[in-house]
């Protein structure tokens, strides 16, 4: 193995190492009381480690929201790779996509501190990029089965994934967020079965 081949590997398992442990500080603390001498020292490295990989806190943050927004595309498509049947993987799909923005470790993240320190329109970005390819593939299909009504496939993507993520950010709030989350899914699935023919 060449000296450069080495050297990037490191430099991934560095930035993988640092992602890692800035995600539990992010969980756990926030990003506001999360410091970068915290995670530099949890991770046994030095601020110029940090540096040469990541913008800043900020940078190392988007980092974290990405890695996380992984996870939650990765989880969709397991579902999506199932044998259900298309209308039980757009149901599916959405329930999963629900749970794991809400699971404990990662609701700090995804929901409360990414949409104020990226801002909504790179939060939002970021989540068309991993979830919004798989919901209007499942419309798209649903409506060639004519499962679905005929509409206009794009404005029914975001008006969709618009109310999951409004909904989303209200559950977050909620002083009882499981049952929010169930009152939550009621409700889409019964706007989505009002697409069926």
């Amino acid at each position: 193995m060449g000296k450069p081949l080495k050297k990037i590997e490191t430099g991934k398992k560095t930035a993988s190492q640092l992602i890692a442990v800035a995600r539990k500080f992010f969980t756990n603390r926030g990003y506001s009381k999360t410091s970068l001498e915290d995670v530099v020292r949890e991770a046994g490295m030095t601020r110029g480690a940090l540096y040469h990989h990541f913008d800043g806190k900020k940078g190392l943050f988007m980092a974290v929201f990405e890695d996380v927004q992984a996870e939650i595309g990765h989880r969709i498509l397991e579902v999506d790779k199932s044998e259900l049947s298309i209308w039980d993987k757009l149901i599916s799909c959405n329930r999963v996509f629900f749970e794991a923005c809400l699971d404990s470790e990662l609701q700090q993240i995804v929901l409360i501190d990414a949409p104020v320190v990226l801002g909504w329109a790179t939060w939002r970005k970021i989540d068309e990029e991993r979830t919004l390819g798989i919901l209007r593939s499942h419309l798209k299909e649903l409506m060639e089965k004519e499962i679905i009504k005929s509409l206009p496939l794009e404005p029914l993507t975001h008006a969709i994934s618009g109310a999951n993520n409004e909904t989303l950010l209200w559950i977050a709030e909620s002083d009882d967020p499981k049952t929010a989350l169930d009152e939550v899914l009621a409700t889409i699935n019964e706007f989505l079965e009002s697409l069926r023919k």
